[in-house]
This record gives C-alpha cells, structure tokens and sequence, in this order.
C-alpha cells in the first residue's frame, strides 16, 4: 500500500475527536473549590511551616527540592529539580508524589511548560464544615528540567 503525498492534508474521520461523555456530575466539586479560593483571607498563614515539611519528606521520592519561598499572595513558590527521570510522564508522576503530601479534599492541578520548566499551579481547599476550619493552599511547582 503506497503513503499519501506529504503535502497532502488528510482529514480524521468523523467523530474521531469527541468525547463519549461529559463530566457534569463532578463539577460541583470544582465549582465549590473555584468559591472558597474566591473568599478572602482562604489561603492560610506560613505555608512554610505547615507544608513545606510535608514536601521536603516527599522529595526522596523524585524530585529534589531546590528552594521555597512566600510571595506576598500567600503563594507558596517550590522550585525543584528530576533527581532520577526527566521524561513528561515521570516528572508528572514526581510532582503529584509532592502535591499529594499537601491535597485538601478539594484540589486542582494546573499543568504547563515555560521553555525548560515545567509549572504545577496548585489550589488546594478544604471546605465548611470539616474537621478543620475552611482554609485552602496555593503553590507554585516549578520543575526545573535538565540542560539537554
């Protein structure tokens, strides 16, 4: 059987790209996690001290913790670094290792690259009612990629 020509666009079949379903009955879990990081005062005080352990324990596991810091949103800013694997699927892997030492019952990942970082936006929160008072996290995961 012969190729098609290169210049030749080729069209994927109808349905291909659609999905068999949507996802409704769980997006009132990210509709409640959306409002609590809406209120005021939802990220709590010295992410430093009450996450930053939590992190630094889980490190072994993958990714090598390389600096934290505080901006003055009260995000918690991680830059860390593959000590092992760098590929897509095992840097994804380390860094939900570390963002599962510090997930609420509410959380959300934000995955995207800026040149040789790969950037982790995490909001975490913890809503009325719970054994906790309602507060929530933010941090920053930057994963530093190795020089190729």
């Amino acid at each position: 059987m012969r190729s098609p020509p290169r210049n030749v666009a080729r069209l994927p079949p109808p349905g291909l790209f659609t999905g068999v379903a949507d996802a409704r009955a769980f997006a009132s879990a990210a509709d409640d996690l959306a409002e609590l990081a809406r209120r005021d005062g939802s990220v709590a005080e010295e992410p430093e001290l009450h996450l930053v352990p939590h992190l630094r324990a889980a490190s072994r596991t993958g990714l090598r913790l390389i600096e934290t810091s505080v901006g003055s949103d009260g995000v918690l800013n991680v830059l860390a670094e593959p000590a092992g694997e760098a590929g897509r699927r095992a840097i994804r892997q380390q860094a939900w290792v570390l963002i599962g030492t510090i997930a609420e019952t509410l959380s959300s990942v934000r995955e995207h690259r800026d040149g040789d970082e790969v950037i982790f936006d995490v909001v975490t929160g913890e809503p009325d009612g719970g054994r906790f008072a309602s507060h929530g996290h933010a941090m920053r995961l930057t994963v530093r990629l190795p020089a190729t």
